[in-house]
């Protein structure tokens, strides 16, 4: 079962899904957009990429997301500094599906960009189950819709149906595309009941699979228990895989019990090729010895439980080297991108940062890192191009409760984006070119 610790606070919302876009290629088409029009290309690129929540990606001109609690896809243009809805009909309502930017949605909804399409991946109720049997399997007619993937036009138009999956199975980012084969995990969840009589879902079955996108078919991989995607190295998929001490659906809600098991449980980091299924184990170890990782290039930079490093294992040298020594401990990785990783530790439970640091990956200089928004949460990235950064600004947030773990939270009820230069935004300085947002 894949199982989030709270470590801090999860401001609650339905976050604006993000599309990570690649650059365009040689053969263009002119594709009409609300702001006007711009080329593109249709043709198919054996690009292996990694389309996750947590890594941004470059495109030139703009950025396209789903509205939080809507049914939009809207679209930032970095030129004219402006959001617009996907939608090139005049005095349109944007409210039934005549309208390109419209969105059939449902529990898990998923936006991302690939060779020149908008990719939309749906599932109507995937681990949202209210009525079950006896044995706690979800009652057929609460399955709801299973997960769906559409592909589009950046414009919005043209949206086909690619692939259903089974019934009774999930899918989630992150995701590995190349070509026409997106690699997913299709899980299959049972529901428990907990020792508050209410129903939990958990996975008793996931396999990676190949999904091809031109004939909606799919074929197993490997078993995927336990397991995520970490990267893409030399077009092969990069896995980490744990394998628990103790069943991890044991601990209830015993989240510290959870915990130890998770941090003396051995895990595995994999390379797989998915054409020929053979598989290369780079790293193995205890869970905690690498608890906080990330993939980059061609190796992983990681911290341990306790540990006062952060590592480096290359995947080509299998060598591993410390990059810097660190004044304390419990720094989490926040992201790596363009040769700079960011790293923070939390000063309390509601996950407020109480210090951030920068480190140069060229030069291995690390300095503090300051630049947070008004709620005292860090500026996070959310796509680039060759001189700016597209972040988000702030979270505008409603009142503060709290929960049944007893952590505060504040539902999100709006949101401001702005590009920053590279260079102001590693060195903490707030020089937004703030984008307007759509009425």
């Amino acid at each position: 079962m894949k199982k989030s610790v709270l470590t801090g606070l999860g401001i609650i919302g339905v976050l604006s899904l993000l599309v990570f876009v690649f650059a365009p290629r040689d053969k263009l088409q002119e594709i009409k957009l609300p702001f006007g029009s711009f080329k593109t290309n249709k043709e198919v690129k054996e690009e292996m990429r990694l389309i996750s929540t947590e890594n941004a990606s470059s495109y030139k001109n703009g950025y396209f997301y789903i509205k939080q609690d809507s049914r939009k896809i809207m679209y930032f243009d970095y030129n004219t500094k402006k959001e617009v809805y996907l939608c090139n009909k005049p005095n349109c309502k944007h409210d039934n599906n005549t309208c390109s930017a419209y969105l059939e949605i449902g529990q898990n909804n998923e936006l991302f960009y690939y060779n020149d399409y908008l990719y939309f991946v749906n599932s109507e109720a995937a681990g949202n189950i209210i009525s079950v049997n006896f044995d706690g399997t979800p009652s057929k007619e609460n399955e709801g819709n299973p997960a769906t993937i559409y592909r589009m036009n950046l414009n919005g138009t043209d949206k086909k149906k690619l692939f259903t999956a089974p019934s009774g199975t999930q899918m989630f980012m992150p995701y590995i595309i190349k070509g026409s084969f997106l690699y997913s995990f299709l899980e299959t969840y049972k529901l428990n009941k907990d020792e508050s009589d209410a129903f939990v879902s958990s996975v008793t079955e996931s396999k990676l699979v190949a999904i091809n996108l031109d004939t909606g078919t799919y074929e197993v991989i490997r078993d995927g228990l336990h397991n995520d995607f970490i990267g893409e190295y030399e077009d092969k998929i990069v896995l980490q895989e744990i394998e628990y001490l103790k069943n991890p659906d044991s601990f209830g809600e015993d989240t510290k019990g959870y915990i130890d098991n998770l941090y003396h449980s051995k895990t595995r980091i994999i390379v797989l090729d998915p054409k020929t299924k053979k598989e290369e184990i780079v790293y193995e170890g205890l869970y905690k010895s690498i608890e906080t990782l990330k993939f980059y290039k061609d190796g992983i930079y990681f911290i341990g439980q306790n540990s006062k490093k952060l590592e480096y294992l290359n995947f080509k040298t299998k060598s591993r080297e410390t990059i810097k020594e660190l004044s304390n401990t419990d720094y989490q990785l926040l992201t790596i991108i363009d040769d700079k990783i960011l790293i923070s530790r939390y000063k309390d439970r509601n996950a407020y940062v109480g210090e951030a640091y920068v480190i140069d990956l060229k030069t291995k200089d690390m300095k503090e890192f300051t630049l947070k928004d008004k709620n005292d949460y860090l500026i996070k990235i959310l796509s680039s191009n060759d001189e700016y950064y597209f972040v988000k600004i702030e979270s505008i947030l409603g009142k503060e409760y709290t929960t049944w773990a007893g952590t505060k939270q504040q539902e999100i009820i709006g949101t401001n984006y702005g590009l920053i230069k590279k260079s102001d935004y590693w060195a903490s300085q707030p020089n937004y070119i703030k984008m307007t947002n759509a009425k």
